[in-house]
């Protein structure tokens, strides 16, 4: 039971990673000057395992929440509308296309194997469902906002300000 535990922690932890790089990807794809950071768990990075992927750096433990963050120096312009929303979005999309993705793995490994795979497909896509439901998250999961919530956020702001303009 011990090792059941263990293993449904680390498909949890993994499909964060996944999920909160997608974040991450499209931060620095969407700006050449910008930077990311991936917290697993809290956003402290005390006792954490480090690594560095180019403008990306990982904060990792095992953890049952994320975190990303985008850095732009002050010398450039903050995010635009567009950029924004792809930084939002880029998570939900990495969690749907690795849930795509194991499921079909999953019809070739048989077995254990095949079990912790299509499991994992099926946290990517509670993942991807939950991030788009606009709410904040309970405290023991974080307490921030979801995806869909800075989503929907981001489009009445932009709303607002489109009918101010005109």
């Amino acid at each position: 039971m011990l090792l059941e535990v263990i293993v449904v922690l680390l498909i949890i932890s993994c499909s964060l990673f996944i999920h909160e790089m997608g974040h991450a990807v499209a931060t620095v794809t969407v700006s050449k000057n910008s930077k990311a950071e991936v917290f697993m768990g809290s956003c402290s990075k005390a006792n954490k395992l480090r690594l560095s992927f180019g403008r990306i750096t990982c904060y990792l433990t095992v953890a049952i929440y994320g975190y990303c963050e985008y850095l732009i120096p002050k010398e450039y312009p903050a995010f635009t509308y567009k950029q924004k929303l792809f930084f939002y979005l880029g998570g939900p999309i990495a969690s749907l296309l690795s849930f795509v993705a194991l499921f079909i793995a999953s019809h070739f490994v048989s077995g254990v194997a095949g079990n912790i795979i299509i499991n994992s497909a099926g946290a990517n896509f509670f993942l991807f469902i939950t991030s788009l439901i606009p709410w904040t998250y309970p405290r023991f999961l974080g307490g921030l906002p979801s995806d869909g919530l800075q989503t929907l956020n981001l489009m009445k702001a932009n709303r607002k300000q489109r009918k101010f303009i005109t």
